[in-house]
């Protein structure tokens, strides 16, 4: 079964800017206007990719960290299953301390 995040959605359609299919015809138009919106929406995409790839980076960097508690609560864990129990009750150290006569 397919995520919600495979399925194809709105982003995916091909828009008249991705065809390249104009209103006005090309003798009509005006080459500098084209170059200035295509330069708008390159810039656009340009900063929509610098900020997926900063919340890719900090993803993978809290991913990291969730995993490094994993381990470090399993371990902890297996540490305590070692310690020998008498009737499932856990063993503790025991608490010393000086007298003085």
């Amino acid at each position: 079964m397919r995520g919600m995040l495979q399925i194809p959605d709105i982003r995916n359609i091909k828009s008249i800017h991705t065809i390249g299919a104009r209103c006005i015809p090309k003798v009509q138009r005006s080459s500098y206007l084209e170059l200035y919106m295509l330069r708008r929406e390159k810039d656009r995409l340009e900063k929509e990719i610098f900020v997926l790839d900063k919340r890719v980076g900090a993803a993978k960097r809290q991913l990291n960290s969730i995993n490094q508690r994993i381990e470090k609560l399993q371990e902890e864990t297996h540490e305590e299953q070692k310690i020998k129990t008498y009737r499932n009750i856990p063993t503790k150290s025991l608490k010393t301390m000086s007298v003085n006569y």
